[in-house]
């Protein structure tokens, strides 16, 4: 049984990884597998390993006898089955630590209950008594249900992100598009300063922290492209100009995930000059065995991304909730 907000509920409980792990597996691809990517489909397979290989729990940093773990949840069980279910996940962010919500869950025959509502309060309550500065979340643009769930229990708007992918395919090699420069290893040191504004406006810290992305990491140097090649960690960067005037740098860095990262830096006025000509170089330059993903402000370069090749992955509202 879980107190919440002065009350017992004796549905809600914490998530223990020791006996919860297939059931939750199984309730999350039952709600999210119309929606959920390659990356999702490689979380479940994990959980589900975890799960069956009880043994390797027990090696997870700051596990205890409890079976809680860093990465905790709740879960709603009832009728003997686990029908609801939320992840905490911890993150730091200016140096404070703030809880990611996801994966809340409900079993399509226990919804319209006031379950989504009770996990995400407990979730709410529950990072702030372990010391979040904040709660994060993030929700489908066509979740508008969510979408107002969330704004009652106190969460607001803090930006709207959009990520367009391209699936392997065979790109004619032609000649780059005259407005393009293109910098295969290294790119013009002078491009650095303005590279660098364009990255923070487009990738903000309100979204930066939950991004694989690293903007230090893409400034040119020797020490630090040393340092990139020795850690397997390789970058490119191409830029585009037009009549001498830069409009716009594509960076695209490896992953071990599904998809490799694309990062684009340009202005609102340029951007879709800019995404005509880099998308295009990057994907002729790049293995076509390997799909690419650019996450990018929502409302803006969206003709450009599909003329490009790119489609819309997923539209996702991000939102926040601050502890005084």
């Amino acid at each position: 049984m879980t107190l919440i907000a002065g009350r017992v509920n004796q549905h809600l409980r914490a998530l223990d990884v020791r006996r919860d792990l297939l059931a939750v597996a199984d309730l999350i691809e039952l709600c999210f597998a119309s929606t959920m990517d390659a990356d999702g489909r490689e979380y479940l397979r994990q959980i589900r390993r975890a799960g069956h290989e009880a043994d390797l729990l027990r090696w997870l940093p700051g596990i205890d006898e409890s079976g809680q773990a860093p990465v905790s949840g709740l879960v709603w069980e009832e009728d003997g089955q686990i029908v609801g279910n939320l992840s905490l996940i911890p993150f730091y962010r200016l140096g404070q630590r703030v809880y990611l919500i996801a994966n809340v869950a409900v079993h399509p025959t226990y919804r319209r209950r006031g379950i989504a509502r009770a996990l995400t309060s407990a979730g709410v309550e529950k990072a702030q008594n372990q010391y979040g500065r904040e709660a994060w979340l993030q929700v489908r643009s066509d979740n508008m249900p969510a979408y107002e769930l969330y704004c009652s229990l106190g969460f607001q708007e803090r930006a709207r992100r959009i990520t367009w992918q391209v699936t392997p395919a065979l790109v004619e090699q032609g000649n780059p598009p005259s407005v393009v420069e293109l910098i295969a290893s290294r790119r013009r040191s002078s491009d650095w300063l303005q590279q660098n504004s364009w990255l923070i406006a487009n990738y903000p810290i309100e979204v930066a922290w939950n991004l694989p992305i690293s903007i230090p990491e893409y400034q040119p140097g020797f020490w630090r492209d040393l340092k990139l090649f020795i850690n397997d960690n390789p970058i490119r960067h191409w830029a585009a100009r037009k009549d001498g005037q830069l409009l716009g740098l594509l960076t695209w860095q490896a992953t071990h995930t599904s998809s490799d990262n694309l990062w684009l830096a340009a202005p609102p006025d340029s951007e879709g000059e800019a995404i005509g000509a880099l998308l295009p170089l990057a994907r002729a330059a790049l293995s076509p065995a390997r799909p690419l993903a650019l996450n990018y402000p929502a409302g803006r370069g969206e003709a450009a991304f599909q003329a490009s090749g790119f489609k819309q992955q997923n539209y996702l509202i991000w939102m926040s909730v601050s502890f005084k």
